[in-house]
């Protein structure tokens, strides 16, 4: 069984950070890995850019195709127009009490190269809607992390740790997950301090 943690906060590489655990708890190793990617992208780019949205489904499936389908087509975008080299991103699966799944999803990419992010807001809508239902942008939604700004940083944590809310995970087949993120390796530097 998957650890769930209630309490407010978690130490991760020698850091304490404020999470939003209310209610449900979190699943600590699924924060660990999201956490880890903000982390891994401050280790390439001094300046990042996170975007928090949520992709709603019409219908429910069993298996993330759509998101796989998504991630493909954003990232060429990106890639393309941004000329960008790394694309961090995280994914969670929920369903509650609607008969189909939606995902909260987390965009991270760098912020020197990406100012402004309505430009991308318009483009995931009209590929989520191109594939498979609604897009919703929550207030407060863009960060613009800066190495070493522990605040900026800690507020983008607490957002972000909601995706690994206990509640709402688990309902679909054995081998779906319930969550995914980038597989990005940490730039290895002498000299660089995150966070």
């Amino acid at each position: 069984m998957r650890h769930i943690t209630k309490t407010n906060v978690i130490t991760i590489n020698g850091k304490t950070w404020w999470i939003n655990a209310r209610k449900s708890g979190v699943y600590s190793a699924m924060l660990k890995k999201m956490i880890g990617q903000l982390e891994v992208m401050l280790s390439y780019h001094s300046k990042i850019n996170v975007i928090r949205f949520d992709l709603k489904q019409n219908v429910y499936t069993d298996k993330n195709t759509q998101i796989t389908v998504f991630n493909r087509r954003l990232f060429k975008w990106l890639k393309r127009h941004y000329k960008l080299k790394r694309i961090g991103f995280i994914w969670c699966r929920e369903q509650e009490t609607a008969k189909h799944q939606h995902y909260h999803y987390v965009l991270i990419i760098d912020g020197h190269k990406v100012e402004k992010a309505s430009l991308i807001a318009n483009k995931v809508k009209a590929i989520w809607n191109d594939i498979s239902g609604s897009y919703w942008l929550p207030k407060n939604c863009y960060y613009n992390l800066k190495r070493n700004d522990y605040k900026e940083t800690q507020n983008a944590i607490f957002r972000i740790s909601y995706l690994a809310k206990a509640r709402g995970k688990g309902y679909r087949p054995p081998q779906t997950k319930d969550y995914g993120t980038s597989r990005i390796k940490l730039k290895t530097a002498k000299n660089i301090t995150l966070i």
